[in-house]
């Protein structure tokens, strides 16, 4: 099977012929799919983290946390490299169970 790869231009996505197929290029700032599965699973971990802070009954302790917690991903933002990034996700998760049996004491 020959393929033949030319490029044209359409808009902001580029159009691409391969073997007489039309195809569209993605643009140059789209997350590969095992970057985009970490970013999915960070977000995630924030949201789970948010979500059990609702169970602390002192609001003050509860801020707090959530000050940090949004000061440690953005700390972490700029990570590129997917193993790091995986370490932080599970640190991030060890964490979160710590929190949740402390709340749990709390009660």
């Amino acid at each position: 099977m020959k393929t033949n790869l030319t490029s044209g231009v359409g808009g902001r996505l580029g159009v691409m012929y391969l073997s007489g197929i039309l195809m569209k290029r993605l643009p140059l700032n789209t997350l590969s799919l095992k970057r985009f599965m970490l970013r999915t699973e960070a977000i995630k971990l924030y949201r789970n983290i948010l979500r059990q802070l609702q169970h602390l009954p002192d609001k003050s302790q509860r801020k707090e946390i959530q000050e940090w917690a949004r000061a440690d991903f953005e700390a972490h933002r700029h990570h590129e490299d997917e193993e790091v990034i995986k370490l932080l996700i599970i640190q991030g998760n060890k964490q979160l169970e710590e929190l949740e049996k402390s709340i749990k004491i709390a009660k």
